[in-house]
């Protein structure tokens, strides 16, 4: 018979002094990402015709068309994860004015940062898939 699982404190087992990052290194690295990265767009929306002057220079810079440029979010990078536990260590981090009408929240392992679902950034990579013959 196996033995039950057990929870230490916290959600899933996560402890309370289980790293992550700060408040203030969110910011920092936010920061980073939009000056030297093309985080953006500032104001994202789903709408399909929104930001074209993001997405355009966006698509030059990963030397792709706009269209192409609008399917690479964060959400879809290799980077992004918004597993069950590390929600649960993002509320930890306050919301701020990048979070506010950005979509979900995602953490991005590249930038140590909370990025968001609506946004994308010029290393974003194309998540790789593994299916089970």
């Amino acid at each position: 018979m196996k033995k039950p699982m057990m929870i230490i404190e916290g959600f899933a087992g996560m402890r309370e002094s289980e790293p992550f990052i700060t408040t203030a290194e969110n910011k920092k690295n936010t920061k980073i990402v939009i000056d030297d990265w093309m985080l953006g767009p500032e104001n994202p929306s789903n709408e399909k015709d929104a930001n074209p002057e993001y997405w355009i220079a966006l698509g030059k810079a990963m030397q792709v068309d706009e269209a192409e440029a609008r399917r690479r979010r964060c959400s879809n990078c290799e980077y992004y994860d918004n597993s069950t536990l590390t929600q649960a260590k993002m509320e930890k981090i306050p919301f701020n004015e990048w979070d506010v009408d950005a979509g979900f929240r995602g953490y991005c392992h590249k930038f140590e940062f909370i990025c968001h679902d609506l946004r994308s950034c010029q290393a974003q990579e194309e998540r790789d898939f593994e299916f089970e013959d």
